[in-house]
């Protein structure tokens, strides 16, 4: 084996470097996971938020949700 590390001297720094790149992607990952908890953050849409429809010339909201349908 030490025949191996003085015919490359660059073996142990590629190994170091192998070991932190696939720290740093575990623990990206699951602090990633931690931070998804978003039931209790503020955002998604209000139900109070009610969308302004840009509704074409002559077609209006129904005035009553109790209209009949016609099939």
């Amino acid at each position: 084996m030490l025949d191996f590390i003085k015919s490359y001297p660059l073996y142990i720094p590629f190994i170091v470097l192998n070991v932190f790149i696939i720290y740093k992607v575990i623990k990206d990952v699951l602090n990633d996971e931690q931070e998804k908890n978003g039931d209790d953050e503020d955002g998604g849409v209000f139900s109070s938020d009610i969308p302004v429809l840009d509704l074409p010339p002559g077609v209006s909201l129904p005035i009553s949700p109790k209209e009949p349908v016609l099939i």
